[in-house]
């Protein structure tokens, strides 16, 4: 399940308020699964937030790009990636 609204940082900016999803400790397809689960639990152009390793990456952009949503934003943090993403209704 998504957690609440948070403030995140992202690259410069630091102050990105959407439900988040962390997958650092998973490998695909496990990661792809918790993304849409949470994903799912969103409003239509709402955001949501993920954290997740390089491994899982490209499967979870291709993904999101395949269901027709949006990444808007991807970040590098001590060697895990933050990716925005909008969900298209």
């Amino acid at each position: 399940r998504p957690g609440a609204g948070t403030v995140r940082r992202w690259g410069d900016v630091t102050a990105v308020t959407a439900p988040w999803v962390a997958s650092t400790g998973d490998v695909c397809p496990l990661t792809c699964g918790k993304v849409k689960m949470a994903r799912q639990k969103i409003a239509p152009a709402g955001k949501l937030a993920v954290r997740l390793k390089e491994e899982a990456l490209k499967n979870v952009i291709s993904s999101l790009k395949t269901e027709g949503h949006r990444v808007t934003n991807v970040a590098r943090e001590e060697g895990v990636f933050l990716l925005e993403i909008t969900k298209t209704p």
